[in-house]
């Protein structure tokens, strides 16, 4: 009879002091990861603050960045064909047998009267060293591939840069919804602390009821089975929390051992606006695939045209300086008499007759890209309007899932604090009380949960009209 009530009292003093121990272990964990103050370095971040620091220090942005700069030396360069292309050019040239012209006495200039008319005669036409230094330079006149390309090419810059909001884009959904993460694995470790710390005030109220003979044994084990599960359930959540963080710390592209803080506080404030009714689609250009698609579609255009094109007469400018010095021996080149300089200017047209067809398999080709472009936008259309509405559905059933987890978190927690009041003057049940206690963790739980599947969809919605980043 006596030995019962030294048990309990001994199981009651291993659960306080297991408390204790849990709770101070609690208080530090949070004192590092929520508060911040810790030794290596620590940083403050709005959700904002964090997208604009994930979009300024993640690799994919900068080799997005690096592709934009890609792009303008590609523009560069495809205008550098516009411009005058001057060459020089030094040829030392020794003929083993110098090239002859063969004519024949009689005819044209070369008369020998000593010699029948009709004889062959075999002139010589330099001398078996020649040195041809000269400089050479066109310049494009009429070229429509040329003017083809420089179209081309100013949409492929224009491509690159819609490629860079893409990636920032998809950085700030992932950014928020890890942010998200963290704020209610914050929110349910506070109020995990708080339902353990009631849970125990109820257990110890609940032990000495039963040492004064006002309760059951069965009572106080409930009391403690509910204690032991919320505790197991704060092992859950505080793994969720390093997760999560360690989750926005990669998205940011922050170092593991940096300490960050999060300064927006999770609440229903974040949804304002977001009325069921004012729900709806946007317009196909605000998404940033769509416009990327639509572009393409425009290069791959100005490819058929500089395809097409290859097929045009070119009208080119051109001219040379340069000298034709020869000598029988070498050491004589450099004599100054042999040094005489010629120039001519010119126009030169350039008009393709044949080529095997490349042309004409060229154009199919920019042809069927084309029409590709044209079935991707359509598919994307569908995929678009797909995004949307499963986000509109999404985006108004969590909202409404909010609402009805708001309410049941009030219902819980008004029951409880009935019940609890019930309890002190003999009204309701020890159980009763345990109930509603278990009623009102679940309550919070699903309501934290419900709300970050409200912000999580909101997001989704951003993204799916093309607000995300507006």
């Amino acid at each position: 009879m006596h030995l019962a009530p030294l048990l309990r009292g001994g199981v009651e003093v291993g659960i306080k002091h297991k408390f204790m121990i849990r709770y101070l272990f609690t208080f530090l964990f949070l004192y590092i990861y929520i508060s911040g103050v810790s030794q290596e370095t620590k940083s403050n971040y709005s959700l904002k603050e964090a997208i604009d620091y994930a979009v300024a220090n993640i690799n994919i942005v900068k080799s997005s960045e690096l592709d934009r700069q890609l792009a303008k030396a590609r523009i560069g360069e495809v205008r550098a064909g516009a411009l005058p292309q001057i060459n020089g050019n030094a040829d030392l040239i020794h003929y083993l047998q110098v090239q002859k012209n063969i004519l024949e006495n009689g005819i044209g200039l070369t008369t020998n009267p000593n010699i029948p008319i009709g004889t062959v005669n075999k002139i010589q036409l330099g001398l078996p060293n020649q040195f041809l230094p000269n400089i050479t330079g066109t310049q494009s006149l009429i070229d429509v591939a040329l003017f083809s390309n420089l179209n081309a090419s100013s949409i492929l810059q224009s491509i690159a840069e819609k490629n860079v909001t893409r990636t920032k884009i998809d950085i700030a959904l992932n950014v928020t919804r890890a942010y998200y993460a963290v704020l209610v694995n914050e929110k349910q470790l506070i109020s995990i602390n708080a339902n353990l710390n009631r849970l125990d005030s109820s257990y110890r109220q609940a032990k000495a009821e039963f040492e004064q003979g006002l309760a059951r044994t069965i009572d106080v084990d409930r009391r403690e089975v509910s204690f032991n599960n919320l505790k197991e359930e704060k092992i859950r959540i505080e793994s969720s929390f390093l997760l999560s963080m360690s989750v926005l710390k990669y998205q940011m592209n922050v170092a593991p051992e940096t300490q960050i803080v999060l300064t927006d506080k999770l609440d229903e404030t974040l949804l304002t606006g977001l009325e069921t009714t004012a729900l709806q689609k946007g317009a196909y250009n605000n998404r940033i695939e769509y416009s990327i698609l639509s572009e393409q579609k425009r290069m791959y255009s100005y490819d058929t045209r500089t395809a097409r094109a290859s097929r045009y007469p070119r009208l080119l400018a051109i001219g040379a300086i340069g000298y034709n010095p020869g000598a029988s021996d070498f050491k004589n080149l450099s004599q100054s008499v042999r040094w005489e300089q010629y120039s001519y200017v010119g126009l030169r047209l350039q008009v393709p007759i044949l080529n095997g067809f490349v042309s004409h398999y060229r154009i199919q080709q920019r042809k069927i890209q084309e029409q590709k472009s044209e079935l991707d936008i359509k598919q994307l259309e569908k995929t678009i309007d797909l995004e949307t509405e499963q986000s509109i559905i999404n985006l108004n059933n969590n909202l409404k899932s909010l609402q009805t987890q708001k309410r049941n978190l009030l219902l819980a927690e008004n029951t409880l604090r009935l019940l609890k009041a019930e309890n002190a003057e003999g009204i309701s049940s020890n159980l009763d009380v345990t109930v509603a206690e278990a009623d009102f963790i679940t309550a919070q739980t699903n309501y934290y949960n419900a709300l970050y599947g409200a912000l999580v969809s909101k997001a989704d919605y951003e993204r799916s009209t093309g607000n995300l980043l507006k």
